[in-house]
């Protein structure tokens, strides 16, 4: 029954360009991302500005989630929807094909990622917004875990396919296709229903943005279990965070290998193990209570770090000159480890998310979540 409501949810037209449009966008920008690191790290190899640049361009990435989350999540419930994630699109489209003759230059290439992010600051609370208009409310979970689903393989395809896409058509191809991908995405959304909306953007948004921050504030300050999930959040996106930034060096550490050869043991692995967690934190929160959930996972994933780090030690001599393990045995340890990670990442966040959800009450929780992920961007910085 639940894979017909699925199949029933997929045929819906207005849906199905919606959803369209995100797998395009998302597997787009997750592309976009990785082939930019790799760029980056490559460009800067051999000198000690080598993760510093890395660094710069994962700040360029989540900086902009700061200053306009909370803005444009105001300003597109003003505006019509549609013509945003149309408009989005298109620019990103248009900027992607800049990174092209500026690919020598460091400066506009975070330039161009910080204008990037910014645009996608708006798309998606367009998008979210759009689902309850293009499906009937009977349909309406279906098709929000459709998008939650493919949020995860969208990071496994579009991480997976930048090293193949930068060998076989150089390293301009990244930009070429996702510029593509983009200007497709905009096109699937040209038949959903229009949607007006003229009310005030100027008193009325600076208003209720501070009216927001302080909201979320007194919540946290109010409500232990809110602080807790708080600082769960925090630490799981700051390992993610860390663990993007590094992700060049630490394939050359662990594996040997520069990243673009290594995505199969590190890139695949992260994401499969993400939808897992999402598949079992169901079964897990059945289980024991959320906050025990979080406890246990946290603490796993301290531990899967740190065997992670202690990986490299394998390769280490032992006897008669040889490592301890196989070089393709070591690989297979770092995949696994990976693996729980982006599982617990999934698992962890999921229950985080939930509380935050569950203790936020039904008033307030619209207007507070965009000024709670600005909280959590802040404390990664």
């Amino acid at each position: 029954m639940e894979r017909m409501d699925y199949w029933r949810t997929i045929r819906q037209g207005n849906f199905a360009r919606l959803w369209g449009s995100q797998i395009l966008s998302q597997v787009a920008q997750n592309l976009l991302n990785f082939a930019l690191i790799i760029n980056v790290f490559n460009a800067a190899s051999g000198t000690r500005f080598a993760n510093i640049s890395v660094s710069l361009l994962v700040l360029a990435f989540g900086v902009p989630s700061i200053f306009f989350a909370t803005m444009a999540g105001t300003l597109v419930d003003r505006w019509n929807r549609r013509l945003v994630m149309l408009g989005c699109n298109v620019a990103r489209g248009m900027l992607v094909l800049l990174y092209i003759p500026f690919h020598h230059s460091l400066a506009m290439i975070l330039a161009l990622t910080f204008l990037i992010s910014t645009i996608t600051q708006f798309f998606i609370p367009a998008e979210s917004a759009m689902i309850p208009q293009v499906v009937p409310k009977n349909y309406l979970l279906m098709a929000n875990s459709l998008f939650v689903f493919s949020i995860y393989t969208s990071f496994i395809v579009g991480y997976a396919v930048a090293a193949p896409v930068l060998s076989a058509l150089g390293e301009f191809g990244p930009y070429l296709v996702t510029g593509t991908m983009f200007g497709l995405a905009g096109l699937a959304l040209l038949g959903l229903p229009r949607d007006h909306h003229t009310r005030d953007t100027g008193l009325v948004l600076r208003l209720s943005f501070w009216q927001e921050v302080r909201t979320a504030f007194q919540i946290i300050r109010s409500d232990r279990w809110l602080a807790l999930a708080i600082r769960q959040l925090t630490v799981t996106q700051a390992i993610v965070s860390v663990i993007l930034t590094l992700a060049p060096a630490l394939s050359l550490s662990l594996l040997h290998r520069p990243l673009q050869a290594a995505s199969q043991y590190l890139i695949i692995p992260a994401g499969l193990g993400m939808v897992v967690g999402v598949v079992v934190v169901g079964r897990l929160v059945r289980r024991w209570s959320k906050i025990r959930v979080l406890e246990l996972g946290l603490v796993t994933a301290g531990a899967a770090l740190s065997l992670l780090g202690l990986s490299k030690f394998l390769y280490q001599a032992h006897r008669h000159g040889h490592s301890l393990l196989a070089d393709s045995s070591i690989a297979l340890i770092v995949a696994i480890l990976v693996f729980a990670l982006g599982m617990l990442n999934a698992i962890i966040s999921s229950t985080a998310q939930t509380v935050l959800q569950e203790n936020s009450t039904e008033e307030a929780r619209g207007k507070v979540f965009g000024s709670l992920s600005m909280f959590i961007n802040i404390c990664l910085l």
